[in-house]
């Protein structure tokens, strides 16, 4: 029987060189993280996630964008969607992203007594200012069946105070 220790070592002699794959919002080809969306590699994945996620088509597009919301939260994204929200159909949606839920509070260069608190979406103020928001453009078929189109683009209205 093996010792843990020797087993151990049995493992780093077989992994040598090999690159690890996992953590938190990591990608599966690099331990950077989907979570850097001011990162355009890691925009670009997840704009191939949606891609691929909305390739076919929905019989409740209500329920398909509580499902996007649903993976990028795993991302560390999100946008304002409820059960209760309105879904444009045959008009494009820009839905605001926010990472980690925004952020709230003071900084150095924010007069609290005049303007208040401030607010942000935690992406950009980490991207030169710039936002994003996640597009939706959502069409019904002939068939009764709905097509979705997201993609995650640079938002140029911004909420932050």
């Amino acid at each position: 029987m093996k010792t843990y220790k020797e087993l151990q070592q049995t493992i780093e002699t077989l992994t040598e060189g090999q690159e690890t794959v996992g953590g938190a919002a990591r990608s599966a080809h690099s331990n950077f993280g989907v979570h850097r969306v001011e990162n355009l590699t890691e925009l670009i994945r997840l704009n191939s996630f949606l891609k691929a996620f909305t390739q076919r088509e929905f019989l409740e597009p209500k329920s398909a964008v509580a499902q996007i919301k649903h993976k990028l939260n795993l991302a560390g994204l999100d946008f304002d969607w409820n059960n209760k929200s309105e879904l444009n159909i045959e008009d494009t949606m820009k839905l605001p992203l926010n990472r980690w839920g925004g952020s709230f509070g003071t900084t150095p260069t924010h007069n609290l007594l005049v303007q208040g608190f401030y607010t942000g979406d935690n992406i950009s103020e980490f991207n030169n200012g710039v936002g994003l928001a996640l597009n939706l453009d959502v069409t019904q078929d002939d068939d009764g069946l709905y097509e979705i189109d997201a993609k995650i683009v640079p938002n140029s209205q911004q909420n932050d105070s």
